[in-house]
């Protein structure tokens, strides 16, 4: 978790955060205010999770 946070902070601090890193598409506002350190949407998490 704490990984997770400073890789949040580093995307905030370069201008990422709040962007998929997947497709590059916004992260909803919802999603980030449950799940603050979000690094993918919503789609692309359910991707990941079938595989």
């Amino acid at each position: 978790m704490a990984e997770q946070l400073r890789l949040a902070i580093t995307r905030f601090d370069e201008g990422g955060y709040g962007l998929c890193e997947v497709c590059g598409q916004p992260i909803g506002k919802g999603r980030l205010q449950v799940f603050p350190r979000a690094t993918l949407c919503v789609s692309c998490k359910q991707r990941e999770e079938r595989r």
